[in-house]
């Protein structure tokens, strides 16, 4: 975050030369790249040795494939049939253009330019926050139960979904749930699914609705920019933000606005370790693999294409053919699009708003829901195609029926307002205490 918000390297890169000591100037200026870990000392000695720096070896296993579990389609495998009643979104207030991300990147990298970062990634800024992911993230809830309409004491389950959170005890999702005033839940539990949190937050969601007959509130955070340190291959992707979405049992007869439900993880093992975080050789920063994520993303997409093409749609033919559009997990435009025609979908099906949020994994997808909302592009209620896939070769996709009344219009931050960021304590009486434990 510091990075972005004051100049790192407050000098043109361009005027740095390697020079002798003898030679340095009185009013010159030395940068001195110091190895901070055993790790940096190890790849140093490789290299200077002529080695090839590889990552650390990983252990052969036989693969074994089997038949994928078919898709699951929500009005023949559940009773209680899922609704949307809202959809809300918090973005990061900081804006970072590829020009802030060119000036911060590591110094020991090769240069790249703003316009080679949008030519690679589709982005020309992200958007970062000063508050904690927990902050965001209550914005976002508030805001969804608001519009929904529901008090705590209807909701029978909190998810929260997200790779990027620090809190253990207790989990975001039980602090969230205290902080809204919800005495007891069924579960408050947080989920780890990187960018494919959206499918298996939702999953989840309806699995659980089917025991509690309650509404679930799953919420969507994620904050990068204070792990992604200096690596540009990072660093010029991920962005950070917020999204919930309320779930509630339809009326009888009514049908359930989540269609179809998908998820997948693992693969080979160099897709599964494409992106790490922490990753003590890099600090503890994020770092990643772009070719094992090209691999993991192609293998994914090929994948659910053939599902929905053999799953028969609502009025005859296939699944494929009753989607309106398709809002993407926002990984990397540039990659998304070169996949996604591959495997058999038209560039003008797919929406992105990944050029001026960046990537923002778990939240990247609500996020881009409502922006297709905010930019006209749902204006009717229509059924939206959302394949997300990521660290950890993780991946899924929903099909669900998107009415953009449900979405709250996006109230827009300064970074000024947020000058205290700290995650509050809600106060709470001794009769809280005695409400909460029934004494």
């Amino acid at each position: 975050m510091a990075q972005v918000l004051h100049n790192q390297y407050p000098w043109n890169r361009a005027d740095a030369r390697l020079e002798e000591i003898g030679k340095i100037g009185d009013d010159e200026y030395v940068v001195l790249l110091a190895p901070r870990s055993r790790e940096v000392q190890s790849f140093i000695r490789r290299a200077r040795g002529g080695g090839v720096a590889r990552r650390r070896p990983t252990p052969r296993t036989e693969i074994v494939r089997r038949a994928p579990v078919p898709p699951l389609v929500v009005a023949d495998r559940f009773r209680i049939m899922p609704r949307i009643e809202a959809l809300s979104v918090e973005k990061g207030e900081v804006v970072c253009a590829n020009d802030d991300v060119v000036r911060n990147s590591a110094y020991s990298w090769s240069p790249m330019s703003s316009e080679e970062i949008s030519r690679k990634t589709g982005i020309e800024s992200r958007l970062y926050t000063a508050r904690d992911l927990e902050i965001l993230s209550l914005a976002a809830a508030s805001a969804a139960l608001e519009r929904a309409g529901r008090k705590p004491e209807e909701i029978g389950a909190v998810v929260f979904c997200s790779c990027t959170s620090t809190r253990l005890i207790p989990s975001v999702a039980t602090w969230l749930s205290g902080q809204l005033g919800m005495y007891q839940t069924h579960a408050s539990f947080d989920l780890v699914a990187a960018c494919a949190g959206f499918p298996y937050g939702l999953a989840e969601a309806v699995r659980i609705m089917q025991d509690v007959e309650r509404p679930v509130l799953v919420v969507f955070g994620e904050k990068f920019s204070d792990k992604i340190g200096s690596v540009r291959t990072s660093r010029m992707i991920f962005g950070d933000g917020a999204a919930a979405v309320v779930l509630a049992p339809a009326a009888d007869g009514e049908a359930s606005d989540i269609e179809v439900i998908q998820t997948y993880a693992s693969g080979p093992v160099s897709e599964v370790n494409s992106i790490i975080w922490p990753n003590p050789e890099f600090d503890n920063e994020i770092t990643v693999w772009g070719p094992e994520v090209k691999a993991l993303v192609e293998r994914y997409l090929v994948q659910m294409m053939d599902e929905l093409r053999v799953l028969p749609g609502p009025n005859g033919g296939s699944m494929v053919d009753a989607v309106d559009l398709v809002v993407p997990h926002q990984a990397n435009r540039t990659m998304v699009i070169e996949l996604a025609t591959q495997a058999g979908l038209r560039e003008d099906q797919l929406y992105f708003n990944i050029d001026r949020v960046g990537n923002a994994s778990g939240a990247s997808i609500p996020i881009a829901i409502h922006d297709a909302v905010a930019d006209g592009v749902i204006d009717r209620p229509m059924r939206v195609f959302t394949p997300g896939f990521g660290a950890g070769a993780v991946a899924g996709y929903v099909i669900m029926q998107v009415n953009p009344d449900v979405v709250v219009p996006e109230v827009i931050h300064s970074a000024e307002a947020h000058d205290d960021h700290t995650t509050p304590v809600r106060a709470f009486s001794w009769e809280d205490v005695q409400e909460a434990f029934g004494s």
